[in-house]
């Protein structure tokens, strides 16, 4: 029995009896947590930051091409990313 790599969530679904929305978010998590903590483990230093977000990002992009996370969930991180620059920036322009 094969099984492809867009047909594991709904396997995991159906074996913990959970809907597929969750078991997507579920997986998704967990893949992300996998690209992360060596990333973190390994990224030292001054641009560490910006390393993990990065490593974020693609990690999301890739689950978005395998099926495995929404598109508009990619975009919500990537809006919220945005707007968190964009305010540490203006707090460090202003000095406020």
């Amino acid at each position: 029995m094969s099984l492809a790599l867009e047909e594991i969530p709904q396997s995991f679904a159906d074996y913990f009896d959970i809907n597929l929305l969750s078991a997507q978010v579920i997986l998704s998590i967990v893949v992300i947590f996998m690209v992360l903590l060596p990333t973190m483990i390994l990224a030292k230093g001054k641009n560490a930051t910006i390393i993990y977000l990065f490593m974020f990002l693609l990690a999301e992009a890739l689950l978005v091409g395998l099926g495995w996370l929404s598109f508009w969930i990619l975009i919500a991180t990537v809006a919220m990313m945005a707007l968190a620059i964009a305010v540490i920036g203006t707090e460090a322009i202003t000095g406020e």
